[in-house]
């Protein structure tokens, strides 16, 4: 595992972390932003235009712990079978699991969370995790 420690794995969860972050501002600022606000605007901090806004420094938190476990699983992987489709597989398992973890748990115990917005939300952790699994794999070549 001396690899973490390296420049190399350093340089690619940094560059992971920012494509990660820029990916799920995408989906969450505009793709996804109208589903969102009607379906869970009763839960967000909305400002005088009805948009939702986010505390930055809480979601960049979640999405850096989010990116830089995708990136040491999907490279502890390429360390046992150096393919493209093991890192692929890799991050969409992760991203599954950890979307599967949030909106399951939000499912369990928060009023009115509606299951659509869950499954819609496990679908676009998945794509993240694939997404994770070809850059990850693209850097961990030419990095």
């Amino acid at each position: 595992m001396n690899f973490i420690f390296t420049i190399k794995f350093i340089k690619i969860a940094l560059v992971s972390a920012v494509l990660f972050v820029l990916l799920d501002f995408l989906w969450l600022g505009v793709v996804a932003s109208p589903w969102y606000r009607k379906a869970l605007g009763y839960l967000s901090n909305l400002d005088a235009d009805g948009k939702i806004t986010f505390n930055i420094p809480h979601g960049l938190m979640a999405q850096l712990v989010i990116s830089l476990t995708l990136t040491l699983v999907i490279m502890l992987g390429l360390q046992l079978e150096n393919r493209f489709l093991t890192s692929l597989r890799l991050g969409a398992f992760v991203g599954f699991a950890f979307y599967v973890c949030y909106d399951f748990t939000n499912l369990s115990f928060v009023k009115g969370w509606p299951l659509w917005i869950s499954l819609v939300d496990v679908a676009w952790g998945t794509v993240q995790g694939v997404c994770a699994g070809c850059y990850v794999y693209i850097l961990s070549r030419y990095l």
